[in-house]
C-alpha cells in the first residue's frame, strides 16, 4: 500500500497528522464525513502547541467534533467519524454525547483505547455505535507516525521506551519502521517539516511490507 492508493479521507488524515508532528503534537487526526461522502469537519491533535488555553484536551476527535457546524450540518447521527487511533475515554465520550454514531478506526490502542467500554454500559450500548476497524497496515503506519513523533521529541527515554512497547502491542512493524528511519539518519540533516506526509508514509510502508 502506498499513499497514492489511499482514499481522500486517509490522505487527509495522514497529512493532518504530519502537521501535528511538525508542530510538536501527537501524530493523530480525525475527520467527520457526511452521508454523501463530503468531509465536513476535521481535527488534529494540538496538545504540544502554544496559544491554546488548555491544550491537554485538544485531542483530534474532540477537535473534529467541536469544529462541526451543526447549524449547517444538523444530521449528526448519519455522519461518520474517521479517526487514526482508537479514541480515549474523553474522545469516546465526546463522540457519543456529540451525536456521532458511526466510527472508522485506523489503529487499536491497548493502553488508552476506550471502545470496549461501550459493552460495559447500558447507556452506551443503547446508542447503537457502529464501529469499523481498518486493515492491519493502517494501524502499522499510524503507529509508525506516532513512534516517529516520540523518537524525535520525547526526551524522557524511560517514558519513550514505555510508549514504544505500548505502540507495539498491535503494531510492532510500525514501531520497527519508525526506529529504522530515525536511526538510519533520515532527520539528521533535515527537519520533519522538510518532508511531506506522503514521503514519510511511503518510507514507513516500504519497511513495514518487507
Amino acid at each position: 500500500m502506498r499513499y497514492q492508493e489511499l482514499d481522500t479521507y486517509w490522505k487527509r488524515i495522514f497529512d493532518l497528522e504530519w502537521i501535528s508532528l511538525c508542530e510538536g503534537s501527537k501524530a493523530i487526526a480525525a475527520l467527520i464525513v457526511s452521508d454523501d461522502g463530503t468531509i465536513i469537519s476535521e481535527g488534529r491533535n494540538k496538545i504540544g502547541e502554544k496559544g491554546i488555553p488548555n491544550p491537554r484536551v485538544s485531542h483530534a476527535e474532540v477537535e473534529a467534533i467541536r469544529n462541526l457546524d451543526i447549524n449547517k450540518y444538523p444530521y449528526v447521527k448519519s455522519y461518520t467519524l474517521y479517526t487514526a487511533l482508537e479514541p480515549c475515554p474523553m474522545c469516546m465520550g465526546t463522540m457519543v454525547m456529540g451525536g456521532i454514531r458511526n466510527i472508522v478506526i485506523g489503529a487499536k490502542d491497548a493502553h488508552g483505547g476506550a471502545m470496549h467500554l461501550i459493552e460495559h454500559s447500558e447507556f452506551l450500548r443503547n446508542k447503537n455505535i457502529n464501529i469499523t476497524w481498518m486493515p492491519q497496515e493502517y494501524g502499522d503506519v499510524q503507529r509508525g507516525f506516532q513512534a516517529l513523533k516520540e523518537l524525535l521529541y520525547n526526551t524522557d527515554k524511560e517514558r519513550c521506551d514505555r510508549m514504544m512497547d505500548d505502540f507495539s502491542v498491535f503494531n510492532k512493524k510500525g514501531v520497527i519502521a519508525a526506529k529504522e528511519l530515525i536511526f538510519g539518519g533520515l532527520f539528521n540533516d533535515k527537519s520533519p517539516a522538510s518532508y511531506r506526509a506522503e514521503e514519510i508514509f511511503d518510507k514507513l510502508m516500504l519497511i513495514i511490507e518487507r
